[in-house]
């Protein structure tokens, strides 16, 4: 997956514009919970919906964040692929096939979609366009609606349509997110049962081959 780390944006003398000051709250706080989140538990569903397939595809799995740089995405299913990224090293454990493929591919690293988990906020307006929508009180937070749309001088212009984030105003933490290619496929994440800096055996994180498995060359499609 994409990513999507820049610089500050310098402030110029601008009008204030009707959702800059949601924006500004939103990221200023996202940023804030980023840098004091240490371990990161929830439980995931995945819904991807291709351009050229009627059948929505749907997985669950579990979501384990440490900082600096590690994540599991552990599926429910022998049927999905476990993740394990450990900072640049990406693992692909496939149970199914007994094999483990080994990259740094960094457009597999589907935390970089989701700004919050470990990502840096820093800078998100070099790359893209970023809209904020007011707040909508759900049954036990508020919601504010990220739009990111990849400005046209950016990597991500012909590959990406936009990402859609929705954030929680109580651990300041995306609890949603939506990956629209110009292809037309559509990914979706939702992320329930957060639990912010709980106790994260190590073991979680460990890459290591098992027993019988075979390790594969990865081939970027």
């Amino acid at each position: 997956m994409y990513c999507v780390i820049a610089a500050l944006v310098l402030a110029v003398a601008k009008p204030i514009k009707a959702g800059d000051e949601e924006k500004k709250h939103v990221m200023k706080s996202m940023k804030s919970a980023n840098e004091t989140t240490t371990t990161l538990q929830a439980k995931m569903k995945q819904r991807k919906i291709s351009s050229f397939m009627e059948k929505e595809v749907v997985s669950k799995a579990d979501f384990f964040y440490m900082k600096p740089g590690k994540y599991v995405l552990d599926p429910s299913s022998n049927d999905e692929n476990q993740y394990i990224i450990n900072n640049n090293e990406i693992w692909i454990v496939n149970h199914k096939n007994r094999s483990v493929t080994v990259t740094n591919e960094k457009e597999l690293n589907f935390s970089q979609y989701i700004m919050g988990f470990g990502g840096s906020l820093d800078g998100l307006d070099n790359t893209f366009d970023i809209k904020v929508s007011a707040k909508e009180v759900q049954k036990k937070f508020g919601s504010y609606r990220m739009q990111m749309t990849p400005l046209k001088n950016s990597k991500l212009y012909n590959k990406l349509e936009k990402i859609v984030i929705y954030v929680r105003d109580d651990l300041w933490l995306p609890y949603g997110a939506e990956l629209y290619e110009n292809d037309g496929d559509i990914t979706i994440w939702e992320f329930t049962d957060l639990k912010v800096n709980g106790k994260i055996k190590d073991d979680v994180f460990k890459q290591e081959m098992p027993k019988g498995y075979q390790l594969k060359k990865y081939e970027n499609k």
